[in-house]
C-alpha cells in the first residue's frame, strides 16, 4: 500500500462519528480535511467553491460554511471570491501543534486509563499490534496514522466529548505533517512501539500517571525527528529559485 492510499483510508473516519448525524457542511468539512491529510489537495492549492459545490450536488451556502469551520481547525485561508488556499505549516507552527498534542494525549490517555470499559480492551490490544509491526517495517506515515486512530477512539471511549473534540482537532494537524517521516532511524522505531506496548498496559492496568506519561513520550519522539525534518524542507524551499525569476549569471 503507498503512503498516499494509507494516509487516505486512515483519516476515512477521521473524527469517529456517523455522517448521517451531521449536517450537509459538517460533512463537507470533514472530507475536506481528509483530502488535505490525504494529499489530496497539497499546500499551496486552491479549492473552489464551485468545484466542491459540483462534487457534493448542492450550492455553494454549505460549502462556504464548510470552508470556514475548515479555516478554524488551521488547515486553510479563505479569501472572497478566490476560495480557500491550503496552508503549510512552517517548523515553529508544527513544534506548538505537537507540544499541545503532547499535552493533549497525554491528559487523554490518563483519562482513558480511568474510564475506558474493559470490553475494548482487546481491540485495543489489536490495533497497538497494528501500529508495532507497521513500525518495525519503517512504514512511520501508516503506523503514526493507525496509533492516531487508537487515541481518537480510546478518547472517545472514555465518554468525554470535549476531550475527544480536542485531540481530534490538535491530532489531524500533527498527522497532516507526519508526510515529513520518510526516514528510517531503528532505535526511535523500536522505542515508538515499546511505549505504544507500554500505553497500552498502562491503560489496562488503570495507571493513568504510566499513561499519561508514555502518551507524552509518544510525542516528544515524534517531535524530536519531524520539527527538524520540516525546518530542512523549508530551507531547501527557500533556497530553490522562484519560478520565472532571472538567475545570475
Amino acid at each position: 500500500m503507498s503512503d498516499s492510499k494509507s494516509q487516505e483510508s486512515s483519516v476515512a473516519d477521521l473524527d469517529g462519528g456517523d455522517e448521517r448525524d451531521l449536517p450537509l457542511d459538517a460533512v463537507i468539512a470533514r472530507r475536506l480535511v481528509q483530502d488535505i491529510i490525504g494529499g489530496v489537495y497539497p499546500p499551496g492549492h486552491w479549492i473552489r467553491e464551485q468545484e466542491v459545490a459540483s462534487r457534493y450536488g448542492t450550492s455553494r451556502t454549505p460549502v462556504r460554511n464548510a470552508f470556514r469551520q475548515v479555516e478554524r481547525e488551521g488547515f486553510i485561508l479563505v479569501r472572497p471570491w478566490r476560495g480557500a488556499k491550503v496552508l503549510e505549516l512552517s517548523a515553529d507552527d508544527t513544534r506548538y501543534v505537537l507540544d499541545m498534542l503532547e499535552a493533549v494525549y497525554g491528559v487523554a490517555m490518563r483519562i482513558a486509563a480511568e474510564t475506558v470499559d474493559a470490553s475494548h480492551f482487546d481491540e485495543l490490544e489489536q490495533m497497538c499490534e497494528e501500529a508495532c509491526v507497521l513500525v518495525e517495517r519503517n512504514s512511520l506515515q501508516e503506523s503514526n496514522a493507525i496509533a492516531f486512530q487508537l487515541g481518537r477512539r480510546l478518547s472517545r471511549w472514555s465518554g468525554s466529548g470535549f476531550v475527544h473534540d480536542v485531540l481530534n482537532r490538535v491530532g489531524s494537524l500533527a498527522l497532516w505533517q507526519h508526510r515529513f517521516l520518510d526516514f528510517d532511524v531503528p532505535a526511535a522505531r523500536h522505542r515508538q512501539a515499546e511505549l505504544h506496548r507500554g500505553l497500552v498496559a498502562a491503560i489496562k492496568g488503570r495507571d493513568g500517571a504510566r499513561a499519561e506519561a508514555c502518551a507524552r513520550e509518544i510525542v516528544a519522539l515524534t517531535r524530536s525527528f519531524l520539527v527538524p525534518r520540516v525546518q530542512l524542507q523549508s530551507n531547501a524551499e527557500a533556497r530553490a529559485p522562484r519560478k520565472g525569476a532571472k538567475q545570475k549569471v
